[in-house]
Order: structure tokens, then C-alpha cells, then sequence
């Protein structure tokens, strides 16, 4: 159980994102009410751990100097951002970037490299990965579309102007880049790269 509250946004975007296997060919207002779901959650879990880190103070001897009228109650906000939001905001920071460079990425190529779906599809999910893993999910993602584009002109299937696409397999991407956000949640090496 330790395991579950420890690693809680984690184990909750996993379950979203195999949620999503079964919904990946459908509409718009499933796939944003799933994401709205996890966002409130999220800052739920993140205010929730807030508020307990603020009564474990309060009641402690010597922690409650830390607190109001002792320090600046911008102390207990900046802890807070630190050890609860931190993750949590550079998740959605991380999915708007994305979007934006999916969005791009799609002009600059003439609409053919994503789909319309895709804007939304893969910043949602993005946000399911800690950053700055939700980066390398979209690198992934665009590696493997330019590999299959290789591979199709290698066998003389398929021309650059052609769109081949990840739609249908991004969530099975994500779900692997979660995995991977879990196992190395606990190497520090990740934090050198967050703001």
C-alpha cells in the first residue's frame, strides 16, 4: 500500500492511460474529460499532502516556528510548490510545450505528419509523464514515424509527403514511458533537468 500512496500520480496515469486503450479511436470529450479528471486529482492529492504537511508543522514544537506569525506564510507556499506542485505543474507546463511543438511541427510539414486528434491526443498524454519524460515521449514518437518513413521508402511503399502516424499507438507509448517514470522515480538524476 506504501507503494501506491508513495507513487500515487503514477499508478493513477497508468491506470488512465489503459483506460484510454480502449478509447483511442474515440471523440474529443472522453479523452479531455479523462484528462480534466486527472488534473483535478492531481491537485487534489497535491493540495491534500499540503494541508497534512501544514498540520504535521503546526502541531510539532519546533516546525510551528516555520509557520505563521514566525515566518512568512510564502516560506510554507514555497515548501509547498517544492515537495507537492513542482512535478505536478511541469507535467501540464511540459503538455503545453508539446502541444505548441506538435502544433508547429504539423505546419512546418504541411499537415502531414499528425492528424488533427494528435494536438490533443498526445499533450494529454504527455501530461501523464513526469517532466522532463513527457519530452522524450515525443521524441519517441517522432523517431519512430521517421523510421517508418524510411522503412516504407526503403521498400519503396510510401514517399516523405505521405502521413504516416502514431494515432492509434501513443497511448501504448505512454503507457511504456510511465513504466519508465515509475522504475526510475527514485534515481535522482531526472531532478538535475527540472527547474
Amino acid at each position: 500500500m506504501n507503494f501506491l500512496f508513495v507513487y500515487f500520480i503514477q499508478v493513477l496515469s497508468l491506470f488512465l492511460s489503459i483506460i484510454l486503450i480502449f478509447f483511442r479511436n474515440k471523440g474529443k470529450i472522453i479523452w479531455l474529460s479523462i484528462f480534466i479528471f486527472f488534473f483535478i486529482i492531481s491537485l487534489f492529492y497535491a493540495s491534500f499532502k499540503s494541508y497534512l504537511q501544514y498540520k504535521i508543522w503546526e502541531k510539532h514544537p519546533i516546525s510551528q516556528y516555520l509557520l505563521p506569525p514566525y515566518q512568512s506564510f510564502f516560506y510554507f507556499l514555497s515548501y509547498s510548490y517544492h515537495h507537492f506542485y513542482k512535478d505536478l505543474i511541469w507535467r501540464f507546463v511540459g503538455a503545453f510545450f508539446v502541444f505548441l511543438i506538435v502544433y508547429f511541427l504539423n505546419i512546418l510539414f504541411k499537415e502531414t505528419l499528425f492528424y488533427k486528434e494528435e494536438y490533443y491526443i498526445i499533450p494529454i498524454l504527455t501530461s501523464f509523464v513526469d517532466f522532463p519524460l513527457n519530452f522524450f515521449l515525443l521524441i519517441t514518437g517522432l523517431l519512430a514515424i521517421f523510421l517508418l518513413h524510411i522503412v516504407g521508402i526503403i521498400k519503396k511503399s510510401t514517399t516523405f509527403s505521405e502521413k504516416i502516424s502514431l494515432k492509434n499507438y501513443w497511448v501504448f507509448l505512454c503507457i511504456f514511458f510511465i513504466i519508465i517514470n515509475i522504475v526510475v522515480k527514485n534515481l535522482n538524476f531526472l531532478e538535475a533537468f527540472k527547474p
